[in-house]
């Protein structure tokens, strides 16, 4: 009597354990690279690895001396207290200027008045922030006021960093060859 051995003893293909062996680094590729991303978001880091900071004014008042930070926050939280609606009003401006774009039949007069009423309320929120840094701006001393114009600098260089290189830096040089 004589039996047929295949590839493997347990009769399966030589290649569905070069599958399943692969499958599972893959597995452990992802889930790495998940536990990787939660630890750095965990402790401050941004996806690249450096620090992620903190883009609003009271990141800049973290940066002052521990002695000056109290006088300088109360102002940004009652600021902060302030602007609280008005985001909710340009959420409730952007709804309502998508209501009347989709409504049928289209009125362009409607989808202008609400265009006009999401732009107030954009402004009104711009002006509110532009109000609270300015008053911020008062109540530093000249060599904070140089730190908070480094920090505005440092956190402009977000979303504007791809356009200033091609510009040429942000005095608008020539664009790079």
């Amino acid at each position: 009597m004589s039996t047929e051995v295949s590839g493997s003893p347990s009769g399966r293909p030589r290649w569905l354990k070069v599958l399943l062996i692969a499958s599972l680094a893959l597995n452990l590729l992802v889930i790495g690279g998940m536990a990787s991303a939660m630890w750095r978001h965990h402790h401050g880091r941004g996806p690249f690895g450096g620090p992620r900071g903190d883009h609003s004014l009271m990141g800049f008042v973290r940066e002052l001396p521990s002695e000056r930070q109290q006088a300088v926050r109360a102002g940004v939280e009652a600021a902060r207290e302030a602007v609280k609606p008005m985001r909710q009003e340009i959420r409730d401006a952007w709804a309502a200027a998508n209501t009347v774009l989709t409504a049928e039949p289209f009125d362009k007069t409607k989808v202008k008045e609400a265009a006009a009423k999401l732009l107030a309320a954009e402004a009104k929120f711009k002006t509110a922030i532009s109000d609270a840094l300015i008053d911020t701006a008062e109540k530093l001393t000249p060599e904070e006021r140089k730190k908070l114009q480094e920090w505005r600098e440092r956190r402009r260089g977000g979303h504007h960093r791809w356009r200033d290189r091609w510009r040429g830096g942000p005095d608008g040089g020539e664009p790079p060859n």
